[in-house]
C-alpha cells in the first residue's frame, strides 16, 4: 500500500486513502481517493510538472466544501510514483503515455470508487494530457477546468529554437541531462514566479524537502524536446476538434512561466473552450493569496454547476 507524505501544517484530509497501480505496461503508479459525505459529483484533479499529490491537499479540501469526491495521480517520473519507466519514454513518448495513464486511472480506478458527474481539473503540464484525452473524443468528463495550461512553454520565435535545441540535444544523446537553469523557484520565495503566498509556497518547498531526492529538479532536455512536439499536436490544424467537454481555460494575468498567452489560441480553436484571465495572478494559481484564489473558485463554481446540475 502507498503513503502519504506527511508534514506540518499541510494535514491529510479526512479518509484519505493511498494506493499503488499498474500502469498498462507495468509501471507502478500512486494514486488517491479523498471522499466527501454527501457528494454532488467527482473531480479528478492532476497536477503540474514536478508537483504531487500532498501539494494539493488545501484545493481538496475546497472541493470537499464544494461536496465533490477528488480522485488524484501522481505522473510517472514523479512525486511517488515509478522514475525508470518516464526516463525511457521523456524523449520520445511521454505524453502520449501519460495521457494513457490517465485514462487508465479513471476507467479503472475512479469510476470503480466514486460516482459522476465527473470533472476534470488540472495544473500547467496536467493540462496537455487533458486536452489530447479530451481531443480524441473520451467522453467521461460533464466539463474540465484548465488552471493556467502549458499549452506553449514560450513565446515564437523562442519556442521553435527551444524545439530545435532541445530535440538536437536529445539525439546527441543528452536526453537525460537537465537542462541549464538559474534559481529554483519552487525554493525559493523572493522574487519567485509561482505565487506570491509565502506560506503556500513554503509548503511545497516543505514537501520537496520531505520527499527528498525523489522530488524533480531542473527537467531534462528530453522532457523538453517531449513537451515541444506534444505542444505542436495540439496546434495541428484540427487538432483540437474532437473536443466535446465544455473547457474552460483560467489563465493567470501576471504569467512568466509558461506562454500564457497562448491560451487565446487554443479557446479559439473550439467552440467548446473559454478562457478567463485573473489579472495579477502567477503561475500557480491555486497556491496563491487568498482573493485571487477566490476568483478562481469564483468562475470554477459558475462554470461546474450546470454540469452537477445535469446529474442531479
Amino acid at each position: 500500500m502507498s503513503r502519504f507524505i506527511e508534514i506540518d501544517g499541510n494535514p491529510v484530509p479526512p479518509r484519505a486513502q493511498a494506493i499503488e497501480f499498474a500502469a498498462n505496461d507495468g509501471a507502478k503508479l500512486r494514486g488517491a481517493f479523498f471522499p466527501v459525505e454527501n457528494a454532488r459529483g467527482t473531480a479528478v484533479l492532476v497536477t503540474g510538472w514536478s508537483e504531487f499529490i500532498e501539494k494539493y491537499f488545501e484545493t481538496v479540501t475546497d472541493l470537499h466544501a464544494r461536496k465533490l469526491n477528488v480522485a488524484m495521480m501522481d505522473w510517472r517520473g514523479q512525486g511517488l510514483s515509478d522514475r525508470s519507466s518516464a526516463e525511457r519514454t521523456k524523449w520520445s513518448g511521454y505524453f502520449n503515455q501519460i495521457t494513457d495513464d490517465l485514462r487508465l486511472f479513471i476507467e479503472s480506478h475512479v469510476k470503480a470508487r466514486f460516482p459522476g458527474p465527473y470533472i476534470l481539473m488540472t495544473h500547467s503540464m496536467g493540462g496537455m494530457p487533458a486536452l489530447m484525452l479530451l481531443a480524441s473524443g473520451y467522453p467521461a468528463f460533464e466539463c474540465a477546468v484548465l488552471c493556467a495550461p502549458m499549452t506553449r512553454l514560450f513565446p515564437e520565435p523562442r519556442n521553435r529554437i527551444t524545439a530545435l535545441a532541445a530535440s538536437l540535444a536529445s539525439n546527441f544523446g543528452m536526453a537525460r541531462k537537465p537542462v541549464t537553469r538559474g534559481t529554483d523557484h519552487a525554493d525559493v520565495f523572493e522574487g519567485n514566479i509561482f505565487t506570491s503566498d509565502p506560506g503556500r509556497h513554503a509548503i511545497f518547498r516543505d514537501l520537496r524537502l520531505a520527499l527528498g531526492e525523489s522530488a524533480n529538479d531542473a527537467p531534462t532536455y528530453g522532457w523538453v524536446s517531449a513537451a515541444m512536439k506534444a505542444s505542436a499536436a495540439i496546434h495541428a490544424p484540427g487538432a483540437l476538434d474532437g473536443v466535446q467537454t465544455p473547457v474552460l481555460i483560467i489563465s493567470a494575468g501576471a504569467e512568466q512561466q509558461i506562454d500564457g498567452g497562448d491560451h487565446a489560441n487554443i479557446a479559439a480553436a473550439n467552440p467548446n473552450i473559454r478562457q478567463e484571465i485573473i489579472d495579477g495572478a502567477l503561475h500557480e494559481i491555486l497556491m496563491e493569496r487568498n482573493e485571487i484564489r477566490a476568483q478562481y473558485f469564483s468562475a470554477f463554481d459558475a462554470f461546474i454547476e450546470p454540469a452537477l446540475n445535469s446529474r442531479s
